[in-house]
């Protein structure tokens, strides 16, 4: 899985600072995001989204259509429902 994070930030000019603080971890989290050392929860992955204004589908670089509301989860390859809480 390819994260887009680098270059949606770039696009948006939000900094690793920036977005750590909106999402609530720490810098070296995102960066270590970035340069694919590690991968976000689905949790942050979300709020990560929001933050940016892009869908997890954009975010994570998913090709291949999952049906509205869905995304394929990057660890076991199953559809996860996705519902934002109001």
């Amino acid at each position: 899985m390819n994260l887009q994070l680098k270059e949606i930030m770039s696009a948006r000019n939000v900094t690793s600072a920036l977005l750590a603080e909106k999402v609530g971890i720490s810098k070296v989290a995102v960066s270590n995001i970035v340069t694919g050392k590690s991968f976000p929860s689905l949790d942050t992955l979300m709020k990560m989204a929001d933050v940016l204004n892009v869908t997890i589908s954009e975010l994570i670089g998913e090709t291949e259509f999952t049906g509205a509301g869905y995304i394929l989860c990057p660890h076991c390859g199953k559809k996860i429902k996705i519902e934002k809480a109001e």
